[in-house]
C-alpha cells in the first residue's frame, strides 16, 4: 500500500490526495495516519435508497426516523481502500497480498463490511470490462477470528451485515491479509482499488449496547477436493443437468473434466459422497479464538455464487441425521424491470440471499456437521470455474453451556420448517419455525447492466479458409480463425478424424486464455451475459491455458489444448463451429469441419 496517498470521498467523486491529518472526532478511535482510509462523515446507517438494508434494520427495531442508524454515535462508518491495484491486460491471476494497518487500528468491534471495486476516479467499472472476480479477508496474527477467512465478496457484492447486539471482535494488533482475484476481460491495463467499508464500534462502547462476539464459519464445496481448495472451483456441463435443468455439486456428476482440465470428484471421477462436510470442534477445545468452545449459535449466513448459480444448499447434521438449514439464493434482476427478479441466470446481475436474527438462527453442538452443495442451472450453458462458498456467524455459548443467542434446534421435534420461498419469514424463529429461505442485501446494481448479446446473426458467410491442425494464441487473436479476421482468411478447415491444437502463446506476456465452445455463430456485443458457452452440439473448454499457483490459481498450467475433432465428441463435416476465450469474452474464433 502506497502510505503517502489516501482515497477520500468527497461529493460523489474520489480523489487522489496526498496524506494529511486525520478526520476523526476527539474521543473517537481513528485510524492511523498516512493509510487509506477515511472516516465518512455518515453514521452507520442503512445505504441510503437501499429498501432490503432499510427492511433489515427495521426489522432488528433500529428507527426510520433517524435513518436506521445503529449503535447511535458510537459506530462508525470507516472507508477503506486497497490499491492503487495496476491490473494488467487480460489479468485473471489469484493474488495474495498483506493488508496491514487497513484495519480498524483499535480493539472493538465490527458489526458491518461491504466491498466495492473502484477505478481512480471513483467510479465503477462495467463487470464486463474489469471487475473483483473474488476477495477474501483473512486474520492471520494469533490465528484465524473463527474458521478461516472472516469474509468473502464476488462481483455480487453481498453486504455483510452482523445482526443486532452481536459484533466480530476485532484487535490493535490483528494483521488482514486480501487473497483477491481482480479479472480484466479486456486488452487495455486498469488502475482499481478494492475498497471495503466496516461498521465499528469501539471496545469502550461495547457494554453500553451489549454486543456479544460472533465468530466466521466458513463454507466451501470446494473442500471436496483438498487438493485445489486454496482455489475452491467446479464445473458443471449442460449436457448433465437433470429434468428440472439443474445439477448440484459435489453431490451430483456435473462434468467430465474439472476446471485445470484433469478429474476430481464428479467433475470426471464418479463419486457417490456428497462431499467434505465442515465439522465443529469437540467440547472444550478451541475454534479459532473462542477458547473453550462448548457449542453456540448460528446467527446469519450468506452465500456465494458465480453466474449461472442457483443456490448454495447447507445442511447440518447430527448422529447420522441431516437437515436443511437453509438455502442460500442467487436472485436475478428482471432486464426489463431491474426492481425485480426473475432474470435469467446468465450475468453478475444477481444478489445473494441471506439470513440471520431476528427471524433465523440455529443451534449447534460439539461435533455437528455442515453439509455444502451449490447448485447451477443447465439449461442455458455449461459454466466453468463455479464456486459454492457460504461464510457464518457463530456466537459461542457461555463455558456452562448457556446459549448467548436466541436458536432452534432443528433435530428438536418441536421446530417445524418452512420451505415456502415466498412466504414472509419475520416471524419465523418467535414462532419456532425455521426458514429455509431469506433475502437480498441489496437491488441490481448498474455495473452489471450492459449484458451484450447476439446480433442476429445464423451464419458466417465468410469463404473456406487454409486447412490446419493448429490455432495459436497470440495478441488475443486466435489464429487462423479469429471472427475479425476470417471475412479476408476464411474459416480453416479441420479435417474429422483430427485433432486440433490450440496454443497460448500470450503465457509469454503472463496471458491465461480459454478455448471454449460457443453458440453458434457467436456473433455479437461483448457483455455480461454473452457470449456463453451454450453450443448445444459440441461442448468443449480447454480450462485457462498459462501456468500460474498450482494450488489455489486458475491456471491449467499448460500451454497447449488438443480438441478431438471426432464425431464421437459431436462434430460433423460440413458444419462450423465458434468458440471464445471465458476470460475475454471479446475473443471469437471459428473452423469448419471437413470430411476426412
Amino acid at each position: 500500500m502506497n502510505r503517502g496517498r489516501r482515497l477520500l470521498a468527497a461529493g460523489g467523486l474520489v480523489a487522489l490526495i496526498a496524506a494529511g491529518t486525520s478526520a476523526a472526532k476527539a474521543g473517537l478511535p481513528t485510524p492511523e495516519a498516512n493509510f487509506a482510509t477515511t472516516i465518512t462523515k455518515s453514521a452507520c446507517q442503512a445505504e441510503p435508497g437501499n429498501k432490503f438494508e432499510e427492511a433489515q434494520y427495521g426489522g432488528e427495531g433500529w428507527k426510520a426516523t433517524d435513518g436506521f442508524t445503529r449503535y447511535g454515535s458510537d459506530c462508525q462508518r470507516l472507508h477503506f481502500a486497497f490499491g492503487p491495484i495496476n491490473v494488467k491486460p487480460g489479468q485473471n491471476d489469484v493474488l495474495l497480498q498483506p493488508v496491514t494497518i487497513e484495519k480498524p487500528a483499535y480493539d472493538g468491534y465490527m458489526v458491518r463490511m461491504r466491498p466495492d471495486l473502484v477505478k481512480v476516479d471513483g467510479t465503477v467499472p462495467p463487470i464486463e470490462q474489469v471487475h473483483l472476480h473474488h476477495g477474501t479477508w483473512l486474520q492471520l496474527a494469533g490465528g484465524t477470528y473463527g474458521s478461516g477467512p472472516f469474509f468473502a465478496s464476488g462481483e455480487e457484492k453481498t453486504i455483510g451485515d452482523i445482526p443486532k447486539g452481536y459484533g466480530m471482535p476485532i484487535k490493535a494488533a490483528d494483521q488482514w491479509q486480501l487473497l483477491y482475484m481482480v479479472h480484466n476481460a479486456t486488452a487495455q491495463p486498469f488502475e482499481v482499488y478494492i475498497t471495503y467499508d466496516i461498521d465499528f464500534v469501539p471496545q469502550a462502547a461495547v457494554p453500553k449496547w451489549n454486543l456479544q462476539p460472533a465468530y466466521p464459519i466458513w463454507l466451501d464445496v470446494g473442500a471436496a477436493d483438498s487438493s485445489k481448495s486454496g482455489y475452491p472451483v467446479f464445473n458443471v456441463q449442460q449436457k448433465y443437468g437433470g429434468t428440472d435443468g439443474k445439477c448440484t455439486w459435489p453431490k451430483e456428476y456435473c462434468a467430465d473434466f474439472d476446471p485445470w482440465g484433469g478429474k476430481s470428484r464428479n467433475n470426471g471421477v464418479v463419486a457417490q459422497s456428497a462431499g467434505t462436510p465442515y465439522r465443529f470442534p469437540a467440547a472444550g477445545t478451541s475454534l479459532g479464538q473462542i477458547p473453550n468452545f462448548q457449542g453456540g449459535t448460528l446467527i446469519g449466513v450468506g452465500g456465494h455464487l458465480h453466474p449461472g448459480g442457483i443456490s448454495v444448499d447447507i445442511d447440518q447434521t447430527r448422529a447420522g441425521a441431516s437437515k436443511r438449514i437453509f438455502t442460500s439464493t442467487a436472485e436475478y434482476w428482471d432486464r426489463k424491470d431491474n426492481t425485480k427478479v426473475g432474470g435469467p441466470p446468465t450475468s453478475w446481475d444477481l444478489s445473494m440471499t441471506t439470513t440471520g436474527l431476528p427471524r433465523w438462527g440455529v443451534r449447534v453442538k460439539p461435533g455437528d456437521q455442515i453439509l455444502m452443495n451449490a447448485t447451477y442451472d443447465t439449461t442455458h450453458q455449461s459454466t466453468y470455474e463455479n464456486m459454492g462458498i457460504a461464510i457464518a456467524y457463530v456466537a459461542p455459548d457461555k463455558v456452562d453451556g448457556t446459549p448467548t443467542a436466541q436458536g432452534l434446534d432443528v433435530f428438536d421435534p418441536a421446530t417445524t420448517f418452512n420451505s415456502n420461498p415466498a412466504a414472509p419469514n419475520s416471524d419465523c424463529l418467535p414462532k419456532k419455525a425455521l426458514c429455509e429461505f431469506g433475502v437480498v442485501t441489496h437491488g441490481h446494481m448498474a455495473e452489471a447492466g450492459n449484458f451484450g448479446g447476439p446480433d442476429g446473426s445464423t451464419t458466417l458467410a465468410a469463404m473456406k479458409g487454409q486447412a490446419t491442425t493448429r490455432v495459436d494464441i497470440a495478441g488475443f487473436l486466435y489464429t487462423p480463425g479469429d471472427l475479425t479476421t476470417i471475412d479476408i482468411a476464411g474459416v480453416p478447415t479441420v479435417p474429422l478424424g483430427s485433432t486440433l491444437t490450440f496454443n497460448n502463446e500470450d503465457t509469454a506476456i503472463d496471458v491465461y486464455h480459454t478455448v471454449t465452445s460457443c453458440g453458434f455463430p457467436c456473433k455479437g456485443a461483448t457483455g455480461t451475459s454473452f457470449p456463453l458457452a451454450n453450443d448445444r452440439r459440441v461442448d468443449f473448454d480447454s480450462a485457462e491455458l498459462g501456468y500460474g499457483p498450482p494450488i489455489f490459481g486458475p491456471a491449467a498450467n499448460k500451454l497447449n489444448f488438443d480438441l478431438p475433432v471426432t464425431d464421437g465428441n459431436g462434430f460433423q463435416p460440413g458444419q462450423r463451429y465458434t468458440y471464445y476465450c471465458r476470460i475475454h469474452p471479446f475473443m471469437r474464433g471459428a473452423f469448419e469441419v471437413t470430411a476426412p
